[in-house]
């Protein structure tokens, strides 16, 4: 069977060869196992590649490069108009004798390419929607998308994060997979080995932005009781933030280390050593980072919105009575003031991670969409 995946996932040139964002390449070359060929239609950057994207394992695999689209300025926004008939083109024309699609959302090109996936009934497809599917106040273009999916106007299954009150039928709650079996077990003996007594470390995984609440952390460190409890703070990601957290963490005196965009070994490492993931977000889906960095024992210390806490349990995860500097400072109090029951939330984090394994989500899409046929169930 052939596979075309539409997504807005950034892809760049690196020494010859196209690499994309880690996370989904690592997906879709797992999907293999259940597709014989797979098209990846996807914008491609001119920009640098950063540390984090990886080319593709599997010869399966085949990227066909759309035009980059959306950003900040004017002109930026204005490029989703500009590029539409380039790049609904190029989609129409690759999806044409495919076994199945998939259309990765939110994303703006939604706004053309679930239209005419609804127009085109006969063709199997369904719908990835990896971002917060109970967002407050989301962008117009997310809730029209979001509106077509509910409707069931494309008649396919979609697969989002968690599970909420009044979920129609085609609409499936999936994890979001990010480990392989082998890596999980790996982790696990890692964790297990990991001493919570003394002084532990704290990591950050993502794009330091506002709206992963990084900013938040040095004045939340001067709210602490228990700040000389802390041996260290990696923040692993890149971002606009960058430069001004560097600045405001040297006046907290606590031990910071900026790692940047890494790779996947360099984030592995920093889960092992690290004891807990802070992670204050305002807006998320459900972060991979959460899941990878259980898999490590690495307890997560995270705001309690969208799917988060459906996933992870108050016996596996510490959560923020509120989004703000002394919502971080008590939450990272309370995980700290009790090493037996931080030890047992680090066991419950590893149990937990056997549910985003690769292996599990493929047998997933195989029963609940290949199985079940297009439309609902």
């Amino acid at each position: 069977m052939k596979l075309a995946v539409v997504s807005h996932t950034p892809h760049y040139h690196r020494n010859g060869k196209i690499t994309g964002w880690g996370p989904t390449v690592r997906e879709l070359d797992h999907l293999t196992g259940l597709f014989g060929s797979i098209v990846h239609i996807a914008p491609l950057h001119s920009e640098a590649a950063p540390e984090s994207s990886l080319g593709y394992v599997s010869d399966n695999v085949k990227f066909v490069p759309l035009k980059p689209y959306g950003g900040e300025k004017l002109s930026d926004k204005l490029s989703i108009l500009t590029t539409a008939f380039h790049n609904f083109s190029i989609i129409r024309d690759n999806i044409r004798d495919a076994d199945w699609v998939q259309f990765r959302a939110p994303t703006a090109m939604g706004l053309y390419v679930l239209p005419y996936l609804a127009i085109k009934r006969s063709q199997r497809k369904w719908v990835k929607y990896a971002g917060n599917w109970k967002m407050d106040d989301p962008p117009l273009s997310y809730s029209l998308q979001k509106w077509m999916l509910e409707s069931d106007l494309l008649n396919c299954k979609v697969t989002i994060n968690g599970w909420w009150e009044g979920q129609q039928r085609h609409i499936i709650s999936f994890p979001n997979p990010c480990l392989e079996d082998e890596e999980l077990r790996m982790a696990r003996e890692c964790g297990m080995n990991k001493s919570f007594e003394g002084n532990l470390n704290i990591c950050f995984a993502g794009t330091l932005t506002d709206n992963k609440g990084c900013g938040m952390i040095p004045e939340a460190l001067d709210l602490m009781k228990s700040r000389d409890k802390i041996n260290k703070i990696t923040f692993a990601g890149g971002g606009a933030m960058l430069d001004s957290l560097k600045l405001q963490m040297k006046d907290t005196g606590v031990n910071a280390e900026f790692t940047g965009f890494v790779g996947r070994d360099v984030l592995s490492g920093i889960y092992k050593d690290s004891h807990m993931l802070l992670l204050p977000s305002r807006s998320e889906g459900f972060p991979k980072v959460i899941a990878e960095a259980a898999a490590y024992g690495c307890v997560p210390v995270v705001s309690d919105i969208s799917s988060i806490s459906q996933f992870f349990g108050s016996d596996a995860a510490v959560f923020l009575n509120e989004i703000t500097p002394e919502g971080i400072a008590e939450a990272v109090d309370t995980a700290l003031s009790d090493r037996i029951q931080l030890r047992q939330r680090s066991e419950r984090c590893m149990q937990l991670a056997g549910n985003f394994t690769y292996s599990h989500y493929i047998n997933l899409l195989r029963t609940e969409i290949l199985e079940a046929g297009n439309g609902r169930s």
